[in-house]
């Protein structure tokens, strides 16, 4: 009888994994002017590529189509796009179409030098999709509890994740004013 369990039990543990990890390619990254970063990873954690405004993903690229068997996670930045202006104390949108299944944090870049600023989120959610940020503060560092005040100027959005071999997504140069 416990050898049936045990068997039911693994089944059932094994039916969870695979039904967790086949995740379906999302829509479509936005293309032309102002399209951010797009990355993807093939369920075993390899990544499958990684597209920008310049080089937007299409079918016949071969980028998005993983190995037989395997499925892929896919994920586009929606919002910043660049050019944006976000003015400090507003609810400024972070947006990306699809879950990672992991962890990770949102930072603020300096555009032109790439420079890290700040940390603006030090640990999204697995099934996060967005988050409002009011464009005020940022971390020092990702669990430091020292914050510094945003100067107006040109940055970037990135947000990078734990794992699952996905890539930084990096939105665009967007503008922060007062």
């Amino acid at each position: 009888m416990v050898g049936i369990v045990a068997v039911v039990l693994v089944v059932i543990a094994a039916l969870v994994f695979f039904i967790v990890h086949a995740i379906t390619p999302a829509q479509p990254a936005q293309t032309g002017p102002g399209a951010s970063t797009t990355v993807t990873t093939v369920a075993n954690g390899t990544p499958g590529g990684s597209s920008t405004a310049s080089a937007p993903p299409s079918s016949g690229d071969g980028q998005n189509i993983p190995p037989a068997g395997e499925s892929t996670i896919t994920i586009h930045l929606l919002t910043p796009i660049a050019n944006n202006v976000w003015t400090i104390g507003q609810a400024n949108p972070i947006a990306w179409d699809n879950a990672a299944d992991i962890t990770g944090e949102i930072d603020l870049v300096d555009a032109n030098t790439k420079q890290f600023i700040g940390v603006i989120l030090a640990e999204t959610g697995p099934k996060q999709t967005s988050y409002t940020w009011n464009a005020e503060q940022v971390y020092l560092g990702r669990y430091s509890a020292n914050e510094v005040a945003v100067e107006p100027g040109v940055y970037s959005i990135s947000i990078h994740f734990d794992g699952n071999g996905l890539g930084d997504l990096v939105s665009g140069p967007i503008t922060i004013t007062k």
